[in-house]
């Protein structure tokens, strides 16, 4: 864990641009993996950072970034990010590091564009309600990088019981968002209180929890 901390301070405070403690900044832009071979994961990140992470910080591994881009190597989060000034910067998180949740801010008008603006299931009563220990859907994308489809509101409503299990297709998420690609399903959800997140590739079983 120690090892883990140093990493992530040696990330946020080197270079002579590095940012103030008490800085925030927008996220512009986020890549997971390495430089040939990476995901556009801005969409996810914002999901997890608006949410408070988990304790206040969200992992950065292959399963919370929905998936491995590049199996066996080494990945990092890279965030592009603005601050008030409109000063860029890049931030870099190596894979097994965690993100600060308070160190971003998430834009409320980007965040509604294209999104429900309920972001809770049916049986969610706010975040006072965290005694509920059974299934919740936070978030689901369906597609390939660059084309994708927000199918959250229909995963929920395939939620019976505490359980999801169907064979991830176009016709069961509601369209083609990618033809002739091989599209994965990525979904975020918490279950007893832990959340968590995983990718299944079309054509497969996805079964939660």
């Amino acid at each position: 864990m120690a090892a883990c901390l140093l990493t992530f301070v040696a990330a946020i405070v080197s270079g002579p641009a590095a940012a103030q403690q008490d800085e925030r900044w927008w996220i512009v832009r986020a890549d997971y993996g390495t430089i040939s071979q990476h995901n556009d994961v801005t969409d996810l990140l914002k999901d997890l950072i608006a949410r408070g992470g988990v304790n206040g910080r969200v992992a950065v591994s292959n399963q919370t970034m929905g998936g491995d881009p590049a199996v066996g190597a080494n990945k990092k989060l890279r965030i592009l990010a603005r601050n008030a000034r409109s000063e860029q910067r890049e931030f870099d998180f190596r894979e097994d590091s965690f993100v600060p949740v308070d160190m971003f801010i998430v834009r409320r008008e980007d965040w509604d564009r294209g999104h429900d603006r309920d972001d809770h299931p049916r049986n969610y009563a706010g975040r006072e309600q965290q005694e509920f220990n059974g299934l919740q859907i936070l978030r689901a994308f369906y597609g390939v990088q660059g084309r994708t489809l927000d199918v959250t509101g229909i995963l929920r409503n395939l939620v019976r019981g505490d359980s999801l299990s169907f064979v991830v297709s176009n016709r069961a998420l509601g369209g083609d968002p990618a033809i002739g690609a091989d599209k994965i399903l990525i979904v975020i959800y918490r279950y007893q209180g832990v959340e968590t997140g995983t990718a299944v590739r079309e054509g497969n079983m996805l079964t939660l929890p």
